[in-house]
């Protein structure tokens, strides 16, 4: 069961993202998950915080503070992931298993612990690669060629 609450809030969720279950999307200002997102199983996104300043009157009566949260498109937030208010996600992320998100997250990055913190540049680590994916490709074409001259040779 995915609990959606939208107390007096917005919440935009984009084409062809897909939840997973028991996940809870907890909004009192404006909450907006791009499409083509996965949001794995026990996953929390929130946008409001309780304030808790003033020791003499319970924190029940304090209020609460709210910051959008904005999860770009393409992303994958892990199982038990937080997402916390505030927080800014860019395209391409993958947020890891139980972590705690909170800030501004570059696009295409890997976040992962409590706090989050950036573990990898997905773009970087494709770009990286681009030499090594290059010469496969060269290697599958000489190996094609090699096969079509023996074949016509025989």
């Amino acid at each position: 069961e995915n609990r959606l609450r939208v107390h007096e809030g917005t919440l935009r969720v984009g084409d062809k993202t897909v939840f997973g279950r028991d996940n809870t999307i907890n909004t009192y200002l404006d909450i907006e998950i791009g499409g083509s997102c996965i949001v794995a199983d026990w996953v929390y996104v929130c946008d409001f915080d309780h304030v808790f300043e003033d020791v003499n009157l319970p924190i029940k009566d304090q209020g609460i503070v709210k910051s959008p949260v904005r999860i770009g498109p393409d992303c994958w937030l892990g199982t038990k992931v937080t997402v916390t208010r505030g927080t800014m996600v860019g395209p391409g992320c993958v947020l890891a298993a139980n972590s705690v998100v909170r800030g501004v997250i570059a696009p295409k990055s890997v976040v992962g612990g409590v706090p989050g913190r950036i573990l990898k540049d997905r773009q970087a680590v494709y770009d990286a690669a681009a030499a090594r994916r290059e010469a496969l490709a060269d290697i599958a074409r000489k190996t094609r060629v090699a096969a079509e001259e023996h074949s016509q040779g025989a």
